[in-house]
């Protein structure tokens, strides 16, 4: 399986990865970065526009 992996620590809290991809991605209130809301079964085209699209490569993918 495949999963979406956020890395807060790169993530500069553009919220890019959110409009994209509200599915998946939202803001964390707390710390005004992108966290992941709900992993998805499949990534998406939405999900795949999201990863590609974070200006500091916060977002990649992993197998499990």
């Amino acid at each position: 399986m495949t999963k979406v992996v956020l890395d807060q620590n790169k993530c500069i809290g553009c919220n890019t990865c959110p409009l994209l991809d509200p599915e998946v991605f939202e803001m964390d209130t707390s710390t005004y970065k992108a966290k992941i809301k709900k992993q998805p079964d499949t990534i998406s085209d939405a999900t795949q526009s999201a990863i590609s699209s974070c200006p500091v490569g916060a977002i990649s993918t992993s197998e499990e």
